[in-house]
This record gives structure tokens, sequence and C-alpha cells, in this order.
């Protein structure tokens, strides 16, 4: 991401236009489809950091693109952020587009890191586990790692809850480091 600040002015921006809209959910596709595009095409990416090329340019490769994809309302934004010469980062709005767009709606994303992808049932465990702590309607995210072994580790925001079983070994791989050989014993 290139500039927090900055993409998420626009982002602030693009949802106070989608709320005055009546268009929250399909902003949030809209912005989710053109990120994705972005990032998925090389060539794309290029056109829109190339200072050579025309603003009008730009702007009428995007509507070629995106045309019939995504609503002409979120169109006139991206033309609104071409304008501004803002274009290098559209793709990067998405990310903080989202992150507003749940606290609009009240929506606490909490991450599950697990060794492998955990089924509905264990989903629904974790949603029990975390109600009391994490107030609105919540949405859990599972993030794959094997390397932790097993076990879990949650994240929301600052918190984190590690009971992963590569926590629970390096715990004790440090209280096994620790000389406890008392001479005279």
């Amino acid at each position: 991401m290139k500039d927090t600040l900055l993409t998420r002015r626009y982002a602030k921006a693009y949802l106070e236009y989608a709320i005055q809209n009546q268009m929250t959910d399909e902003g949030l596709s809209d912005m989710q489809t053109i990120s994705e595009t972005i990032n998925e095409s090389r060539e794309l990416r290029r056109i829109l950091s190339e200072p050579f090329i025309t603003d009008n340019k730009k702007n009428d490769i995007l509507i070629r693109v995106f045309k019939g994809n995504v609503s002409d309302k979120t169109l006139n934004f991206i033309s609104l952020m071409i304008d501004k010469n803002r274009s290098d980062i559209i793709a990067d709005v998405y990310e903080q587009y989202r992150e507003l767009y749940n606290e609009y709606n009240n929506i606490a994303v909490v991450t599950v890191t697990t060794a492998v992808k955990i089924d509905e049932t264990m989903t629904q465990k974790f949603l029990y586990f975390v109600k009391d702590v994490v107030k609105g309607n919540i949405q859990i995210v599972n993030d794959i790692d094997e390397k932790i072994i097993g076990g879990f580790i949650i994240r929301r925001g600052d918190y984190v809850y590690d009971a992963s079983v590569r926590t629970k070994l390096k715990n004790l791989a440090k209280i096994f480091s620790e000389n406890l050989y008392v001479k005279g014993y």
C-alpha cells in the first residue's frame, strides 16, 4: 500500500458517496473487483502508474475494462481519482474501504490462524468463544499457517490470543534452557 493516509481519505470519501447513493454493499463488491483486476494485471498496473499516459487515456481504458462489471457510480468515482492524479492508488483504496465498511456496518473481523482449514462447526465454536469479548456482528476469517503445528491464534485488532503448539513448544524450550541444577543437592 503506497500511502495509507491518502488511500484512507479516498476510501472515506467513497464510503460517504456510497452511503448517499445507498450502494455500500455494491460499492464493496465493485472496489473488490477493481482491486483484484488491477493487482492481477501487470499491464494495467503499469498503465495506471505511468505519468506519460494521459488521464483521458487511463479513464478510457478503465471504462472499457470495468464497464458492465461495476456500477456507473463507481466508475465515476474512479474517474474522479484519475482526474486528481491518484490512479496509482486505486487498487489500494479497497482495503481501506473494506475496513470503513466494516466499521459502518458494525462488523468485527476476527482472524483465526490454524494449521489446517476449519470447517463450519469449528467456525461456530470460535464464534461462541469470541462473542463475549467482541461486540457487533462477528466475521471469522481463517488464516492457514502450517508453521503453528496445531492449536490456534485469534487476532482482533491489537488483541492476540495464542494457543498454538509452536508457542507452547517455544515456552517449554525456554524453561528447559534455564539451568535448574543447584550445586550441593
